[in-house]
């Protein structure tokens, strides 16, 4: 899910055991089934609020009058994101778009269909997720040469 999408979100986005939302960007209608694990983190973020309440303590609603508050929650949340990675070990450079991106490089090596990915993306187009892909493509290969040269 895009940032902007999460911020976003509504107590009423969340029936039984999915979150509908309309994707930014695009306008798409979005469904997301709600894991056990999930479930037991929104648990903490409905308490206690009416259905009209948002989610999360952003409290934006995507108003082009509002967007420097949404960048600097971006900035924010990619700080807190980048001392996790710290924490983690990891030393590449980690945002909000780096987890969307790592989502779909994971499916992609299980070997789900690019067609489910972009799905899973929101893009309106197969052709914006085989670029997003690209990459993840070239860095296959590069191994897969690496391997076979060794």
């Amino acid at each position: 899910m895009n940032f902007v999408d999460l911020v976003k979100l509504k107590v009423s986005d969340i029936h039984q055991d999915r979150i509908f939302y309309g994707r930014s960007k695009t306008g798409d209608q979005i469904s997301v089934r709600i894991t056990e694990e999930l479930s037991e983190i929104l648990g903490c973020y409905t308490v206690g609020k009416a259905k009209d309440d948002y989610l999360f303590p952003a409290n934006y609603y995507g108003s082009t009058r509002h967007y420097e508050k949404y960048k600097t929650l971006r900035r924010r949340m990619n700080g807190h994101l980048k001392t996790i990675a710290k924490d983690a070990g990891i030393e590449e450079h980690f945002t909000t778009y780096t987890i969307r991106h790592s989502w779909a490089t994971i499916a992609k090596y299980m070997g789900i269909p690019t067609k489910v990915i972009s799905e899973g993306l929101g893009h309106n187009s197969l052709k914006t997720t085989q670029i997003y892909l690209r990459s993840f493509t070239n860095h296959v290969l590069d191994d897969a040469n690496e391997m076979v040269v060794s």
